[in-house]
Formats: structure tokens, C-alpha cells, sequence
């Protein structure tokens, strides 16, 4: 049996934690396979990598389908998946990190500007590593904030297959989403 998430919202600790009970689930449910539907305007860094390290030890196969905005901390969980597919109508977009908006003395803005250096090279580091692009390319992308078409992220190795999914309408799954 496949399990299906189904997960549209962004990465924070409350819907973070819900995405990794649901993968954490599906390993009571003896299923083989977890399919995530997954778009994300994105969100907190530290989320987006303890959901991609769960994703990468998962002793379940998981897929990950973009089904709409891949926006920020979400490519690092995207390209988590070794088996990615997308719309092609999503849309993939890659910036530099940021710090909170708060006032700072300046041994503070020094910090600060540490921590946003530090957190744009683990995310451009885990991009390179994931896809076709390298390093410097991934630095660039997010100085400039890239926006990507699907056809764009399959050229960079972002997207392994454009493919149109529905999750079948018997499917075992689970819902995690924003509504507005």
C-alpha cells in the first residue's frame, strides 16, 4: 500500500511538525511507498532541514511531486526526495536567507550578518549537492532570487520528471494545508 501526504503551507514548526508525524505514520501502516504533493512558499530554515533529514533517513521510499510553489526553504526539502516529479505548471524559486526584523547593536548586526552568511551557504551547499548546478551557480541564483519555470528546474537537475499526479481517489492519505 502507498500513502499519500498531501502538503501545502509553510515550513514552520507547527506544520513541520505535523508533515514529519504524518511520515512518521505511514512507517506504522507497513506502507512501501510515501508520495508527498508538496508546495510551500517556504519559512524557517532549521524546519526545512530537520524535515529533509527526516526525508533522507526515511527506511520508506519517498517521492516528492511539486504540485505549485517551490519557493525558498522548501527546494531544500524538495530536493531531499531522490525521486522528485512536478507540474509543469510549478513554479521553483531560490533566494538568499534572512534575519529577523528586529533592532541590533552592532556586535548584533555582526552576528546576525554571520548567521544569514552561514545560512546561505548550507542551503546553496545542499542545492549543489542535489541537482546539476554547482556552488557558485547556487550562490548567484540566490543573490539575484531566481524564479524557475518546471521545464527551467529539469534543465538544473532541480526536477528528475515533469509528470501530471492525482492522488487516486481510494489513496490512504493525509492533508496538511493553509487554507486562506
Amino acid at each position: 500500500m502507498d500513502f499519500y501526504i498531501i502538503f501545502a503551507g509553510i515550513i514552520e514548526q507547527g506544520f513541520a511538525n505535523k508533515l514529519v508525524v504524518a511520515i512518521n505514520r505511514a512507517a506504522t501502516l507497513k506502507v512501501r511507498k510515501i508520495f508527498i504533493f508538496f508546495s510551500s512558499l517556504g519559512g524557517n530554515i532549521q524546519e526545512g532541514f530537520t524535515i529533509a533529514s527526516v526525508i533522507q533517513n526515511s527506511t520508506i521510499p519517498i517521492s516528492i511531486h511539486a504540485n505549485n510553489n517551490i519557493d525558498s526553504i522548501a527546494n531544500v526539502i524538495y530536493l531531499s526526495a531522490k525521486e522528485r516529479t512536478a507540474e509543469s505548471y510549478a513554479k521553483f524559486y531560490l533566494h538568499g536567507a534572512t534575519g529577523p526584523q528586529v533592532a541590533y547593536d552592532e556586535k548584533g548586526l555582526k552576528e546576525q550578518l554571520l548567521a544569514v552568511k552561514t545560512e546561505n551557504t548550507r542551503i546553496a551547499q545542499f542545492v549543489s549537492e542535489n541537482s546539476n548546478l554547482n556552488f557558485k551557480k547556487v550562490q548567484a541564483m540566490m543573490r539575484a532570487g531566481t524564479t524557475m519555470t518546471t521545464q527551467q528546474a529539469l534543465q538544473y537537475g532541480i526536477v528528475k520528471e515533469i509528470i501530471h499526479k492525482e492522488v487516486p481517489i481510494d489513496a490512504v492519505k493525509e492533508e496538511i494545508l493553509i487554507v486562506n
